[in-house]
């Protein structure tokens, strides 16, 4: 066994079974832990073509490598099929869960099955238990939190799923400690069809390092480093909230529905961090004394919203979508809108994509008022903002065919499909690719989840810059990623591959370099878009929304250089590139010679419907 790591848990909801095994070396030695953790199962286990809201998906929570021993080390990745894109969807969430699930004496808890009646888990002490939860059923995230807390442990880490997962929206997200958000792709609605309310973990890990000397000292000057680095300068003071001055002097924000992305900076200020700065407040007081002290940027930020007693920690995502999206502008508003989708448990980016989806129909008259249950849709319109978050969440008036994301609301109305911006369903960030960001369409079109900002940013460039001269960057910042996420890092940390590489080798007595951490993404890679293709993914140049095409503002890309960069894509990742796959060798170079037979299948499947 490796340094380091300790159990699995395999729990089914359907039987009530518990099986707890060693976590396998086989996992360990090609994936590392984290999202690597997540593809390795779900790409093993879970079949393409399989209903994600079947009992059949499957669920894994998984910690990093290094979580709960290397600063910033508490993100947690949640995983299944997603139930808006239909593809492995994995996302990473903050607070303490991860450190609480190893300190219980897991690496992972993988949950397949489906409860007759709600439940909730306990993790601790080195066992799961599976408890009744229907008096939870209803309640928000925050409530929950509460409830789980006093009838487990006061200082646990609770993650939970609010209305908008048990009623399955698609777009409906997990919440960890009542206020952190493992958004995109619908995971809570995964939770909401297994009757999977909460899962609580507690314990403080014990976890064995092969080179304890090394470990603690490297890790003390990596604190001390990044608590002053230029770099998190900016995270250290305002978090991610002032990111709409910027996207909005870059012209890449998504205003009123990615129409608009230039915003004036008066304009922008307004729901900036400059503006919540004057209201921060400290952080209320934390049950455990550690919580905090992994972190050197400490980004998370406090803020009351005005005229109640209730609190929320905006982040950009949640402001560029909630706020400018839909062009509300009213900081109050918005930081209800936030705290709102949070105690639902509706995911920001996706609400506020469709929502300013339907306001651009109703300004453009192809959605009328009674279509709208009365709603004045027009942006702006915060009442209507609030409302339509209420009613996604409990799939109520519009907000029924809201609650599927834009791409699936445009198919059900049969109408708006051109103003609908997102990625193999997933809906667009807060970053319009355009101007000297605009070859981060390539990430969008490849990334294993689809439309994520956090699937790999390529370098700033000239807008007149081909395409295919920044695929090689956003890979870097790809692969860079990927690695933070099996690891557990918190990626506004600036961990250099030379800092991962030691940590990881100290701490598993396993030595492992730069390329052998990069192998760990391409591995994810393969199995993603072997994936994709067995799903319908296959060109995926037809992904492009039609504004980004069209639309006089936006960067009015043309497909041919698109291919031409996907091309240089499959090339720097070693795939074939007339199919867009990766080749039988490959996989055998990178130890997934299991992921032969679906590769195979995908291989038929591109060769009868590719279209270059």
């Amino acid at each position: 066994m490796v340094v380091g790591y300790t159990k699995i848990a395999r729990i089914n909801l359907s039987d009530g079974s518990i099986k707890i095994e060693d976590t396998p070396e086989w996992l360990i030695r090609l994936f590392i832990g984290g999202k690597g953790f997540v593809y390795g199962i779900l790409g093993r286990e879970v079949e393409p073509g399989t209903d994600a809201l079947s009992p059949s998906n499957k669920i894994v929570i998984a910690a990093g490598a290094l979580a709960g021993l290397a600063p910033a080390s508490a993100k947690t990745i949640v995983g299944a099929k997603s139930p808006l894109s239909n593809v492995i969807h994995d996302t990473s969430v903050g607070e303490w869960f991860s450190y609480m699930m190893r300190g219980a004496g897991f690496d992972a808890l993988i949950i397949e099955g489906a409860s007759p009646v709600p439940v909730y888990l306990w993790v601790n002490n080195g066992t799961v238990e599976i408890r009744n939860g229907e008096k939870l059923w209803g309640s928000t995230t925050r409530d929950t939190v509460k409830a789980v807390r006093a009838a487990t442990s006061p200082a646990a880490s609770v993650m939970a799923i609010g209305p908008g997962g048990e009623n399955m929206a698609r777009i409906a997200n997990i919440i960890v400690d009542g206020e952190r958000a493992g958004g995109r792709g619908g995971l809570g609605a995964v939770f909401g069809s297994k009757k999977l309310k909460a899962v609580a973990a507690y314990g403080t890990p014990r976890i064995r390092i092969s080179h304890e000397e090394e470990f603690g000292r490297y890790s003390l000057d990596i604190y001390k480093k990044f608590q002053s680095a230029t770099e998190t300068m900016e995270t250290r003071e305002y978090g991610t909230t002032n990111s709409l001055m910027y996207s909005g002097s870059l012209g890449v924000s998504p205003a009123f529905n990615y129409s608009r992305p230039s915003l004036d900076e008066e304009t922008a200020k307004k729901i900036s961090g400059v503006t919540f700065k004057e209201w921060e407040i400290s952080f209320p007081a934390k049950p455990i004394k550690i919580i905090g002290a992994l972190c050197p940027v400490k980004c998370s930020r406090w803020i009351p919203i005005p005229g109640s007693e209730d609190v929320v920690k905006p982040e950009y995502e949640n402001i560029g979508l909630l706020g400018s999206a839909t062009g509300v502008f009213d900081p109050v508003i918005v930081l209800k809108a936030q705290r709102l989708a949070n105690d639902l448990g509706i995911d920001s980016i996706g609400a506020g994509n469709a929502i300013a989806w339907s306001m651009d129909l109703f300004e453009k008259g192809l959605l009328s008022r009674e279509e709208t249950g009365g709603l004045d849709l027009r942006f702006g319109n915060g009442e209507a903002l609030l409302k339509l978050i209420h009613d996604i969440a409990y799939r109520e008036g519009l907000g029924k065919v809201l609650a599927e994301g834009s791409g699936r609301a445009a198919k059900i109305l049969n109408k708006g499909a051109e103003y609908a911006v997102h990625f193999k369903q997933l809906a667009l960030p807060a970053w319009y690719p355009n101007g000297p960001l605009r070859g981060l369409v390539l990430s969008y079109l490849t990334a294993d989840v689809g439309g994520s900002h956090l699937r790999g940013w390529p370098k700033m460039h000239d807008p007149e810059t081909p395409l295919r001269d920044t695929v090689e960057s956003m890979l870097e910042d790809r692969d860079h990623k990927a690695v933070m996420d099996a690891m557990g890092l918190c990626i506004f940390n600036p961990y250099t591959w030379e800092d991962m590489a030691k940590l990881y080798s100290w701490a598993t007595g396993v030595s492992i370099d730069e390329n052998g951490l990069r192998r760990v993404s391409e591995r994810i890679e393969a199995i993603a878009r072997i994936y994709h293709v067995l799903e319908g993914y296959v060109n995926e140049w037809e992904q492009v929304p039609w504004k980004m095409i069209h639309d006089p503002n936006g960067p009015k890309y043309n497909l041919d250089e698109i291919k031409d960069a996907l091309r240089q894509y499959y090339k720097l990742r070693r795939w074939d590139e007339e199919l867009g796959l990766p080749t039988k060798e490959l996989l055998q170079e990178l130890g997934l010679e299991w992921m032969e037979p679906l590769r195979s299948r995908a291989e038929q499947v591109a060769r009868a419907k590719r279209a270059w």
